[in-house]
């Protein structure tokens, strides 16, 4: 499986279901400077070994699955907004950018 980094956004204000936003990056495509810039926020937000947030979603917030596979280690996190640690929730924000330069 290539390296890859993926979100899914759900909710928000004026949330449709079923409209919800998916995308995914392909890290190869990326410049390298980005790429590493990703890696080093997923080690500062321990995203492979963090536990799961306990988060609730509240009315009209969103909640991000966010996913990510790099080289053999793999996995799927959903956290809700306000995402509590900072740096997870730059690791989020990050992604996110990614997709939304892309679409």
């Amino acid at each position: 499986m290539a390296d890859e980094a993926r979100l899914r956004v759900e909710g928000g204000f004026a949330h449709f279901p079923g409209r919800a936003r998916d995308h995914a990056v392909a890290l190869d495509d990326l410049d390298p400077p980005v790429r590493a810039q990703l890696c080093t926020l997923a080690e500062a937000a321990d995203f492979f070994g963090c536990a799961v947030p306990d988060d609730t979603p509240r009315p009209d917030a969103r909640t991000y699955t966010l996913g990510l596979t790099l080289g053999e280690r793999t996995r799927e996190l959903r956290v809700a907004e306000p995402i509590r640690d900072p740096a997870l929730a730059e690791l989020v924000s990050a992604v996110r950018r990614l997709g939304e330069g892309r679409g």
